[in-house]
């Protein structure tokens, strides 16, 4: 008695974080299973699908709701399951058999419907049990929106199968009210948020333009006019030599891709050299002596 009074009702995200655990649990099994058989010639895995999956659920029930009356996800999460007759015990061996047939037996029946049919001579009804099939999977699909929507009004049998059982997810004991800090969750938010807000504005700064502002007012450099003479056959912005030579109108020569560029990311660049600058993209000319 005193056990039952200690159960509290599962909190809603608790039992849907256990829900999303306990599918990961599934998937991750069948991806090693896979990996393992990577380089198999046969298509073991694929063939026989539906009983690899029944396989996996079925050992996963045994070492989880009929050993502990909890999923994986809600052993995680402190969760267990309680039976029928309300917070005074746990799931009965009756309830932990159904609930295996329910999760285990009848995914495998309808995945293999049509081959059992086959097998037992009903091969004439098979479109009629495809139809069949087809309805009684569109209303599980109502019925489990349905029952969704009450379990987030309510609180309780997140899933038909916990409906029907009558089993509803509690933790087993009463839980203390918790001290949480929100230092570390604020710090996080701050972060996201400012990475969020460079995403989004840095594209929008021309740092080309910033570049050759910082060189013209800034740095303030100047070269030598002593020195232009012995510098001319390079290029002004990268200092190699010029490939397919431009001039601007100064004595000075640039790449062809290094003043392109350079002027489509900012309209106001000059020559780095003597501040020349460019009154519109035809003063852009190729350069007519040829470099030996």
């Amino acid at each position: 008695m005193a056990d039952s009074l200690e159960k509290t009702p599962a909190l809603r995200v608790s039992q849907l974080d256990a829900s999303e655990l306990d599918s990961e649990v599934v998937h991750i099994v069948k991806a090693q299973l896979n990996k393992l058989f990577k380089y198999h010639k046969s298509n073991i895995l694929v063939t026989y699908d539906p009983e690899v999956s029944a396989l996996i659920k079925t050992l996963i029930w045994r070492f989880t709701i009929y050993a502990h009356d909890s999923t994986i996800g809600q052993h995680i999460l402190n969760l267990k399951y309680s039976g029928s007759e309300g917070q005074s015990s746990w799931m009965s061996r009756r309830q932990k058999i159904l609930y295996g047939l329910i999760l285990i037996v009848c995914p495998w029946l309808r995945e293999r419907a049509e081959t059992l049919a086959s097998f037992v001579g009903l091969s004439k009804y098979k479109g009629k049990i495809r139809k069949v099939l087809r309805w009684l999977d569109i209303s599980l699909k109502l019925a489990a929106v349905w029952n969704f929507l009450v379990f987030l009004q309510r609180g309780v049998y997140q899933t038909i199968t916990e409906r029907l059982l009558g089993i509803q997810a509690m933790f087993p004991s009463r839980q203390g009210i918790r001290q949480v800090s929100f230092e570390y969750m604020t710090r996080e938010l701050l972060w996201h948020g400012f990475s969020e807000f460079l995403f989004f504005t840095l594209p929008l700064v021309n740092f080309q333009r910033v570049k050759n502002f910082v060189r013209r007012h800034i740095l303030n450099h100047h070269e030598d006019p002593a020195l232009d003479g012995l510098r001319v056959m390079e290029c002004a912005v990268c200092e190699d030599v010029p490939t397919n030579p431009q001039e601007i109108g100064c004595p000075h020569l640039f790449c062809y891709y290094c003043i392109q560029s350079n002027y489509k990311a900012d309209p106001g660049f000059s020559c780095p050299r003597c501040r020349t600058s460019i009154p519109s993209v035809d003063s852009i000319r190729p350069y007519r002596t040829v470099i030996s």
